[in-house]
């Protein structure tokens, strides 16, 4: 990676530029500068979105793929900043989108000791994650997303972990790493783990809990969970939803812990990210059944669209080059992660503590 400059980093990073500090230009004109960027993602997205529909594949890994050899689209010319905007704000709306697919009604039916077991399990894995990565001597940043990302919901929560930690010149590449990676190793375990459950003999309800409480994209616990029985993708959602809910305390850490490190406020003030507020009150809003149907369905489609849009953003900003470059620590850290989390659960189903 070339040496940047301040002004350099911040407008390749942050679509910051020197001339922008001033007065902030009129909406119309800044609509009109995000829009080619914007309209870039929304096209490369559709694509991977029509192809995963056709072939079966994981559409987030296809938006990454896809955006990485249009990566040429965020260097220079009327794209940049749309695309710069698609993987950090619209980033940010998706993830508070995500509320509206949350009930809290739908975890009381787990019981305290699963719900407990689960949070257990994301504490463990993130720890983990940290203490791997600084074995493995890897920046602390891919220990902290990756751990995050494999405990939680796979590439939304690296994605959303991702933007509330400070940034960097190596968060985007880190993210990256974990998105990829992460969504790989759910890939691989979609297909595997049902053929591993059938041999071990376990019940619907263990393979439930089994495949929502490991596996790490929510439409990879969909495909497995449905795969083996009605009821077993019914436990696997409503397990995956716990961990996908959990997603909202351990932002709050994250951008607690990250504070004193926060670029846009070097006094250490605590800011509650705006996103999470917007999350905590769709989450609400839905247990309280006050979101009429459509508006509620309407809301989580489009929490998937400019989630998957967000994710060609991430992958339009790396190069393939730079794929290539990765290196077998951070796979190794994403397999010891999946290993670990895997294991956990399978000694506590064989111990039949829930």
């Amino acid at each position: 990676m070339k040496d940047l400059d301040k002004y350099d980093y911040l407008d390749s990073i942050e679509g910051f530029h020197p001339a922008d500090s001033g007065k902030k230009p009129p909406l119309w004109q800044r609509a009109r500068e995000l829009a080619p960027g914007i309209l870039v993602c929304a096209t490369v997205a559709l694509a991977a979105k029509f192809i995963a529909q056709h072939y079966a594949a994981p559409v987030m890994l296809l938006c990454l793929l896809l955006g990485m050899i249009f990566n040429f689209m965020s260097q220079e010319g009327p794209t940049k900043k749309g695309v710069q905007f698609t993987s950090q704000t619209i980033l940010r709306i998706g993830v508070a989108l995500i509320g509206a697919r949350i009930m809290l009604s739908d975890f009381t039916a787990l019981g305290g000791v699963t719900l407990t077991v689960v949070i257990l399990a994301i504490g463990l894995v993130i720890a983990l994650g940290v203490i791997w990565a600084r074995l493995l001597k890897l920046d602390p940043e891919q220990g902290w997303l990756i751990g995050g990302a494999t405990a939680i919901c796979g590439a939304s929560a690296a994605l959303a972990l991702s933007a509330v930690m400070p940034k960097s010149k190596t968060l985007e590449h880190n993210t990256l790493i974990a998105v990829v990676g992460v969504t790989a190793m759910g890939t691989l375990s979609m297909i595997f783990y049902p053929v591993i459950i059938g041999f071990l003999g376990f019940n619907d309800h263990q393979a439930g809990i089994l495949i929502g409480g490991t596996i790490h994209d929510v439409s990879q616990v969909v495909g497995a969970g449905y795969s083996i029985s009605e009821d077993a993708g019914d436990t696997a959602i409503i397990v995956k939803l716990v961990r996908v809910f959990m997603l909202v305390p351990v932002l709050f850490l994250f951008a607690w812990g990250f504070r004193n490190r926060k670029e846009n406020d070097p006094s250490g003030r605590f800011i509650f990210p705006l996103f999470l507020v917007g999350f905590i009150a769709l989450v609400t809003l839905n247990s309280l059944h006050i979101l009429p149907a459509d508006i509620l369905h309407f809301l989580q489609a489009s929490s998937k669209w400019l989630l998957i849009m967000a994710i060609t953003a991430v992958g339009m900003k790396t190069s393939l080059k730079t794929m290539f470059s990765l290196g077998w620590k951070p796979l190794f850290l994403i397999l010891i992660e999946t290993i670990t989390i895997s294991i956990f659960y399978f000694a506590v189903i064989s111990a039949d503590i829930i």
